[in-house]
């Protein structure tokens, strides 16, 4: 088809078929995008459960120090007494 000396081209059934071979359809797009969000609310879950463990870790830790903190403080006293 030529019009104002430009051709015009007409696109054809097999001309879509062969885009749809090449590119990703919007319900793939979808359904993949579904998958990818699928996985990171997973790895979300997993990252903020390590969290939650480093959280209880770190105060036990905290205690654990206050312990040995009160623990070496009796044992000065000890050793003071016992002339150590």
């Amino acid at each position: 088809m030529v019009r104002d000396g430009k051709e015009k081209m007409a696109i054809t059934d097999k001309d879509i078929d062969k885009l749809k071979e090449v590119f990703a359809t919007k319900e793939e797009l979808k359904d993949q995008n579904n998958k990818v969000v699928t996985r990171l609310d997973k790895i979300m879950g997993e990252l903020e459960k390590a969290r939650e463990d480093r959280i209880f870790a770190k105060a036990e830790d905290d205690r654990q120090n206050l312990r040995l903190d009160g623990l070496e403080g009796r044992m000065k006293k000890v050793e003071v007494k016992i002339g150590v």
